[in-house]
């Protein structure tokens, strides 16, 4: 299998099925209405996807206030994001929100297919390139963002454009 071209601006993104870190199963045809960021990233528990994951929940309010839902796409098994997730909020106490602001998706089975469809599917690493996905409240594509492996995502500029879309 190999991925497919990245999805064209405007168009509809591609359809998808995947387990949460919960276990419950998320389709995108179903959460359209508000607007969608897909975050795939290569491996939890792996120093950048740490560092962009545990900014990403330190920003918990403000993604909360952009009526968006984030959904983070990796190639790891339900249980590792199971666990990946406590990690992430381990440092926050009972008095903050110890609840994601995001899912954590597995792309485990079948292997890669969701960054697969939007062309995200690194065939040498067996893993998500580190990209994102804007959708808007209609699941169109509204903005794509590629970094390499190793940089850290802008998560400021990806909110902000969240934001306006609201």
């Amino acid at each position: 299998m190999t991925s497919s071209p990245l999805p064209v601006l405007g168009e509809q993104a591609p359809g998808f099925s995947g387990r949460s870190h919960h276990g419950e199963v998320l389709e995108l045809d179903r959460l359209a209405g508000s607007p969608v960021l897909l975050m795939f990233y290569p491996f939890a528990f792996s120093r950048v996807c740490d560092s962009e994951l545990q900014a990403l929940v330190a920003r918990r309010e403000r993604v909360r206030s952009t009526g968006a839902r984030v959904l983070a796409i990796s190639c790891d098994p339900v249980h590792s994001l199971r666990a990946y997730a406590q990690t992430l909020t381990a440092d926050f106490s009972e008095a903050e929100s110890s609840e994601l602001p995001f899912d954590l998706v597995s792309d485990f089975w079948p292997h890669g297919e969701i960054a697969r469809r939007y062309g995200s599917f690194d065939q040498v690493k067996g893993a998500a390139q580190r990209s994102s996905f804007l959708l808007d409240s209609s699941l169109r594509l509204d903005h794509v963002q590629s970094v390499p492996a190793g940089t850290a995502r802008d998560l400021d500029e990806a909110l902000r454009l969240l934001g306006r879309l609201r």
